[in-house]
């Protein structure tokens, strides 16, 4: 009996191969991830937005879009909290990006370190001071600005 049973399924096994089992219709279940911000930054002004614009025409790439984003954003919570030179200020943005970045957007999108200085710039002038109260408060809303358009969708 075992040795007829045996039979019978090789049998239908050598006809059907493994397409015994298509019958079934097993569904296959795609995990879909949702849209999720990497960021939680408010929109800045409309002022803010035209200053920061550029930057979203400059970054293409979107992981560095990301990257850059968090770094901006970071930066704009931290440096609200510095009691430094306007000279310092540059300088731990200038250390700190080379550290998160090491060599992997240097040169590669022309005109980006000209758009951050120039942001600076705006901010602190290009002489060296006791950055005040309010001059933080404002590179921290320039630097949230950039993440902020940074990490939209187009």
């Amino acid at each position: 009996m075992n040795s007829r049973i045996i039979a019978v399924v090789l049998l239908l096994y050598s006809v059907f191969g493994n397409g015994l089992l298509d019958g079934l219709d097993f569904p296959l279940i795609t995990p879909v991830m949702p849209d999720i911000a990497i960021l939680d930054v408010e929109k800045p002004s409309e002022s803010v937005l035209e200053k920061v614009q550029v930057f979203k025409d400059i970054i293409t790439e979107e992981e560095d879009r990301q990257r850059i984003a968090i770094f901006n954003y970071e930066f704009s919570k931290r440096v609200v909290g510095y009691e430094t030179s306007s000279q310092q200020i540059n300088d731990v943005y200038s250390l700190a990006g080379k550290l998160f970045f090491s060599n992997s957007i240097v040169g590669k999108y022309e005109g980006l370190s000209e758009h951050i200085v120039n942001l600076m710039e705006e901010v602190l002038t290009d002489e060296n001071h006791k950055v005040s109260e309010q001059e933080k408060s404002l590179l921290s809303t320039y630097f949230s600005g950039v993440a902020w358009v940074l990490i939209q969708k187009d």
